[in-house]
């Protein structure tokens, strides 16, 4: 086979130009310039007419919620798995807030398996906390053991200071990296919305302290354990400093950013209502445009969608939902 023409971005090499590829019992045989193709043999296999298009790497998406089991619903694993292959995904790690959540070895082991019949390499983390209820340690050890590549209880902070701190000596045990939803409902009335535009809808909001503060607390917890952290969908010119400032000092800590965080503003709220409410909520032009320099810095490591499919009666709902429970299921 040959991908003839196409515009082949590659970072791994540093190529950015027309190239063909050249591909031979699924392994690319050569990469070179479109002229030397040429005279490609197409009784060796089928030439793909790539100009005008982009020929990249399989994409990883770190941070996807594909709501299988208990809420197929909105989605499963064989529909999402589709869903990310047609979109260029060829891997992603699954968060685990299903229902059941995903705090057992069974639980995983059954999502792993399935995944393993999908078009797409499915990764799957385990959840810090039984039930997600932020008060007993999962078993990190049978959970690395049966296949988790990350501990999170995405979703939902660590808002027990005592139990995360025991939360990073076990995971730096294992070898393990925790990832975080950092926003403490202290500082959040009306989740989902900025203070900025929520005070225009007479509501409290999403104060960006929420953040702020979780953030601050856990750097200095990976500081004093030598965890490995993931800061989850950083929202605030804050957090990125600190996060920019903590990676210099040596912590290991790491964050990920998604594409609504930088390139939209809380303006959206006002514009398309519910369909722009997301936990953490958007914020303003300073705060995404940081996220693009920390982005471009290397501050910001990833780039996650974070995937959460929902149905049209949830993505069309009454604005305003109150209390923090609406912020378990983002």
């Amino acid at each position: 086979m040959v991908i003839r023409g196409g515009r082949l971005i590659d970072p791994a090499s540093g190529t950015d130009g027309i190239r063909d590829i050249i591909i031979e019992n699924d392994i690319i045989k050569e990469i070179s310039d479109p002229k030397e193709a040429d005279h490609y043999d197409e009784k060796k296999g089928p030439v793909i007419d790539a100009k005008g298009l982009v020929v990249a790497p399989g994409l990883v998406d770190p941070h996807v919620h594909m709501r299988d089991p208990g809420q197929t619903h909105k989605e499963d694993l064989v529909s999402g798995s589709r869903a990310a292959a047609r979109g260029g995904f060829t891997s992603v790690i699954l968060m685990g807030n299903t229902v059941p959540p995903v705090d057992t070895p069974e639980i995983l082991e059954d999502i792993l398996k399935r995944g393993r019949k999908l078009p797409i390499h499915i990764y799957s983390c385990a959840n810090v906390t039984r039930d997600m209820k932020g008060r007993d340690l999962t078993d990190f050890k049978a959970l690395k053991k049966a296949g988790a590549v990350l501990m999170s209880d995405d979703g939902r902070p660590i808002l027990s200071e005592s139990l995360m701190v025991r939360a990073c000596w076990e995971a730096r045990e294992r070898g393990l990296i925790i990832s975080l939803h950092e926003e403490d409902p202290l500082y959040i009335t009306d989740n989902g919305i900025d203070t900025a535009v929520a005070r225009t809808l007479s509501i409290t909001g999403s104060d960006r302290q929420a953040e702020i503060s979780m953030i601050e607390r856990d750097i200095r917890i990976a500081k004093e354990t030598g965890a490995e952290l993931t800061v989850q969908h950083i929202s605030t010119k804050e957090a990125v400093d600190l996060i920019r400032r903590a990676r210099k000092n040596g912590v290991k800590i790491h964050a990920e950013a998604t594409p609504h965080h930088f390139t939209l503003t809380s303006d959206a709220v006002l514009r398309y209502g519910s369909l722009a409410k997301m936990n953490p909520p958007l914020r303003d032009a300073a705060d995404r445009d940081a996220i693009r320099e920390g982005l471009s810095d290397g501050t910001i490591e990833m780039i996650a969608t974070d995937h959460a499919p929902h149905t049209l009666d949830e993505k069309y709902a009454e604005m305003f939902k109150p209390g923090w429970a609406d912020a378990q299921d983002k």
